[in-house]
């Protein structure tokens, strides 16, 4: 093994660093304990695709804060094969090289590395998340006698809790993908599994083939050999070039999966189920009531929720399910304080002036307007369901950790 070691600002110039982090573009996270900082690229970096020298080095990656001493060096990001081949300014074209084929795992990247006489995990982001937390007790469970100083192993984390959209069932793994010597040179796949047998799997690699062949095999949701791939069986393939370049290829049906589970939310699943709900009413109507466009509801089909779960997990249904009965039952307490309310006001009906004085005196402000509606013998509920929209939330599933 090297004997040199890298420092944060050979590998980053300081000026660049600096200016990513007060761009929002790179965050830098203490340890809680040790003289350690993780740095992330942001969620504004990846949305906004400000893909440059620093943001795709730091996706995970710990300095000592003292010395400056790189003390894990993670894979950097890398990009879909799409994305080489649509010429996008990050992603330049693929080297005209042999590449290997290995399976791409759906989970949480773990970095493992060693410092202060002990091996320790990060997740992407964090020193103490809760997928790195369940790694160092895996970690600290199994055989590192094995493991090098100075060597960052990365694994993906696995286990039944930190389910993105593959279904791995049982399976509690930390899956060996690559591992870095203290220059930055990467250590064989095959050299790295040896360290690592008593720690958790190796991932697979598959045979070698075309790159045409295997697109071929993403678009179609198939796997190598000829198996379906339903989008919950597997997330895709990595492609590792002779000279080190990583790509990867998704299967269609995953990245479908993908978008819905990790980006609908309480409010998307309101929205959606009212535009069921309430079909019969003028579009115009709906859309000012749910706040969205007429082109939203148009462009749904009318029954945008039944689309959202055909071919979905049954854990998303399950969510999706409970999520519009937790509503309908808050539209119903709603509708039931409105009679209740419009009951103790109906003596006042021919007199506005003073329904109105009585109805400003509730302590509900927001019954007003549904009130209103009663008194002129128009339905409340559109107004009601508006009343129990979510606050936002997260959705379903998050993978900032990977």
């Amino acid at each position: 093994m090297s004997q040199a070691f890298l420092t944060l600002h050979d590998l980053l110039p300081a000026q660049e660093l600096q200016a990513a982090l007060d761009a929002g573009h790179v965050t830098r996270k203490a340890h809680p304990e040790l003289p350690l900082s993780i740095y992330t690229y942001t969620r504004t970096a990846q949305y906004e695709r400000v893909w440059n020298q620093v943001t795709t080095r730091c996706r995970g990656l710990v300095a000592d804060d003292a010395t400056g001493r790189i003390v894990a060096l993670p894979l950097p990001k890398f990009f879909n094969v799409g994305e080489h081949e649509s010429g996008q300014p990050y992603a330049p074209a693929l080297p005209d090289e042999p590449f290997e084929v290995y399976d791409k795992v759906d989970g949480s990247l773990g970095v493992v590395f060693h410092y202060a006489g002990r091996w320790r995990v990060a997740s992407k982001g964090s020193f103490s998340s809760e997928q790195a937390s369940w790694a160092q007790r895996r970690l600290d469970a199994g055989d590192t006698a094995r493991l090098v100083p100075g060597v960052t192993y990365l694994a993906e984390i696995l286990y039944p809790l930190n389910r993105i959209v593959v279904d791995y069932g049982d399976r509690r793994d930390l899956v060996l993908l690559a591992a870095f010597d203290r220059d930055g040179t990467e250590v064989p796949l095959a050299e790295a599994a040896g360290h690592w047998r008593e720690i958790g799997s190796v991932v697979t690699v598959w045979p070698a083939m075309p790159l045409a062949e295997l697109l071929a095999l993403t678009e179609s949701n198939t796997l190598p050999g000829g198996a379906p791939a339903t989008g919950t069986d597997a997330e895709g393939f990595v492609l590792r070039f002779a000279s080190g370049v990583r790509a990867k290829a998704k299967i269609a049906e995953y990245v479908r999966l993908h978008k819905v589970l990790t980006g609908v939310t309480e409010r998307d699943i309101w929205r959606g189920h009212g535009i069921q709900r309430f079909a019969g009413l003028p579009a115009k109507q709906l859309a000012q009531g749910l706040g969205c466009t007429v082109a939203d509801i148009e462009a749904s089909g009318g029954k945008p929720l039944d689309a959202l779960l055909e071919q979905v997990p049954d854990e998303f249904d399950a969510w999706v399910r409970e999520v519009v009965a937790r509503l309908e039952e808050a539209a119903g307490r709603r509708e039931r304080a409105i009679d209740e309310a419009f009951g103790t006001l109906a003596h006042l009906a021919a007199d506005r002036g003073a329904f109105a004085r009585a109805v400003k005196a509730l302590p509900d402000s927001r019954m007003r307007a549904a009130l209103f509606l009663r008194l002129d013998g128009r339905p409340t509920e559109l107004v009601t369901w508006r009343a129990v929209r979510p606050e936002p939330t997260d959705p379903f599933t998050t993978d900032e950790e990977n």
